[in-house]
């Protein structure tokens, strides 16, 4: 059986958007598994990861089995106004996520842009960063693997973080790519 050339491109065509559905629909069904993006302080994070979802769901955090931690935060000795927002965490299969935001006094847009060295001197004073690892890597944005997190709730009396944020970051030569995050937290 012999196809000609137009016949074979309308075949790649079909084929090709076949695949762009079953691949939409997976997208769609990992984006159900992620929890509602809420603004209560209900401790929830989840985002995909490489087109998979990521779900909070405790581990080995600092107050286990707490799956989220963090909230409003001001421990660094340059932080007069404690509205610098950390956030940590957890799943069971010791992957987790850690953002770090300065400055978070209303809902807006904070840029996920600068390279921070979390083993070093920065740590005392560190920049907005965004962080995912999984057991023997750590991935961190940088000034060239950027992204950002949108403040939608920035509650510095009740002390409720919430939003949303996607970013690539980096670990040597390799990458992730994080999108559609979302994160309600309350302070630990």
């Amino acid at each position: 059986m012999h196809f000609s050339s137009a016949a074979m491109k309308q075949i790649l065509i079909l084929i090709l958007l076949l695949l762009s559905l079953v691949f939409a629909a997976c997208k769609k069904d990992e984006l159900k598994l992620l929890p509602d993006a809420t603004q209560t302080g209900a401790n929830t994070m989840g985002a995909i990861v490489n087109g998979k979802a990521w779900v909070a769901d405790g581990g080995t955090g600092f107050n286990p089995p707490d799956p989220v931690e963090g909230g409003y935060h001001g421990t660094y000795s340059y932080d007069a106004t404690r509205n610098n927002v950390l956030i940590r965490a957890y799943k069971k299969d010791k992957t987790g996520f850690q953002f770090y935001l300065r400055n978070v006094s209303q809902p807006g847009e904070y840029p996920l842009n600068t390279t921070t060295n979390l083993f070093g001197g920065e740590l005392s004073q560190p920049q907005n960063y965004g962080a995912y690892y999984i057991p023997g890597k750590l991935y961190m944005t940088t000034s060239r693997y950027t992204g950002k997190v949108i403040i939608t709730r920035a509650d510095t009396v009740n002390k409720i973080a919430a939003g949303i944020f996607a970013f690539k970051a980096v670990h040597g030569k390799d990458t992730v790519a994080v999108t559609n995050g979302r994160f309600d937290v309350s302070n630990f």
